[in-house]
């Protein structure tokens, strides 16, 4: 058979490191990397095969000439950096290794993004520093598998032994609780014999740590992107005395930490917006949840009589804008992405003029990116009709004071630098 193009290697399922693609997904990046190269053909003025052929590219492998379509794309954009670090020494064990892994992608995007944002010759960021330590534990877990399937005479014997590899495994490289590890673990290992409503129940431990997995992952790499941020706000001096406290107690993020209070998640989003209607009042009470909707760009970008009908009063025309206004913001609230341009007027008319709109667009973005997560975790569990593991897993959410606590010094000391 001959040879096939592929882009990348094969994701894993297992949730140590998630998709890249599943990232570029909550950014509001729909499709990822195949969704990205066909973007820049077009920007480009490049031929490209059929956008299905660059998705299989990335997922499966296509022919040598379709992929030399889109190799041309790749290289006409990575720079003699990038070319270097995809071909460097570090690389090679993910290069040349055959099984799926997640952190190739995580590698490449961050020294992507790296190139992109700073001067060849400027340190890792505390982001970088934790992929990469996250990409080499993930080898070495998969090393470790390899090893397992050449000990192990029968596919149950390695199945055990991978069990028995997992459980330290996790307790030494996640904050993931080790009661959850233990029993979602031995569900695994019993979930082949069992059946009916027990066989649910031991598909819902499993699904609930593989989630608990994941949000270990991005709950350290928020920590370390508020390291990042704090790192920036130091050198920039955008920062008062107070506000240097504040993030050391509680991240860049702490002011949007979901809650989950047994019936209803409330989703990064609005709790940035309930902190924030907080503090912009001069008396300090709560700007009322109407009048934050009332700050929302006009969704017909045209003015009352502009956009009224022949037969429509002002006053009307003014009413059915404020229904518009608390329906959107009502879906905001509730996890639908704003987009871009309405997000960004919008912070305009609600944060105040002495504060930055550039730290508040930040802290909004962050909030729809960890909305789209969570929004897709409990639509995981909706999908295999497991309620029952969803309300049991949807507290671990909360959880990224605990994961910030270990944070707190290393913020400190940029601080104290």
């Amino acid at each position: 058979m001959a040879e096939r193009f592929r882009i990348g290697l094969p994701e894993t399922a297992f949730p140590f490191i998630p998709p890249a693609d599943k990232f570029l997904e909550y950014l509001g990046r729909p499709g990822g990397m195949a969704a990205i190269i066909n973007e820049l053909g077009v920007r480009l003025d490049k031929p490209l095969p059929d956008p299905k052929t660059v998705r299989k590219a990335v997922k499966q492998g296509v022919t040598a000439r379709s992929g030399e379509k889109i190799k041309e794309i790749l290289e006409s954009i990575a720079t003699p950096e990038m070319y270097e670090y995809l071909t460097s020494s570090y690389l090679a064990p993910w290069m040349e290794t055959s099984f799926s892994n997640n952190g190739l992608a995580w590698l490449c995007m961050i020294k992507g993004e790296h190139l992109r944002l700073f001067e060849a010759d400027h340190p890792e960021t505390f982001t970088e520093k934790f992929l990469k330590r996250r990409a080499e534990q993930e080898m070495v877990l998969f090393e470790t598998a390899r090893e397992i399937q050449k000990q192990g005479d029968t596919e149950s014997a390695i199945e055990e032994l991978w069990w028995e590899t997992l459980k330290p495994f996790l307790r030494e490289n996640t904050l993931v609780g080790s009661s959850h590890i233990d029993i979602a673990l031995q569900a695994a290992a019993d979930f082949k014999s069992s059946t009916g409503q027990s066989r649910r129940e031991k598909a819902g431990l499993l699904l609930g740590l593989y989630a608990r997995i994941r949000i270990d992952f991005y709950y350290h790499l928020l920590c370390n992107a508020s390291l990042d941020i704090i790192q920036w706000c130091k050198e920039n001096g955008t920062l008062d005395s107070y506000d240097r406290q504040w993030l050391v107690e509680n991240s860049f993020v702490g002011d949007m930490v979901p809650t989950f209070d047994g019936e209803a998640m409330t989703l990064p989003f609005e709790r940035l917006l309930d902190a924030w209607r907080g503090r912009i009042t001069k008396d300090g009470s709560k700007l009322p949840w109407v009048e934050v909707a009332d700050r929302l760009p006009n969704p017909y970008g045209l003015g009352v009589d502009q956009s009224r009908s022949p037969r429509q009063t002002v006053e009307d025309r003014k009413e059915n804008i404020r229904r518009n206004k608390k329906s959107r913001l009502r879906e905001w609230r509730n996890g639908t992405r704003p987009s871009a341009e309405q997000l960004q007027q919008f912070i305009r008319n609600l944060i105040p003029e002495d504060k930055s709109v550039l730290m508040a667009h930040t802290r909004a973005e962050l909030a729809a990116i960890w909305g789209a997560f969570i929004l897709d975790e409990w639509r995981a569990f909706e999908k295999c009709g497991l309620n029952d593991a969803l309300r049991q897993t949807l507290p671990a959410f909360e959880r990224f004071p605990v994961y910030w606590a270990g944070y707190k010094s290393q913020a400190a000391s940029i601080f104290a630098a």
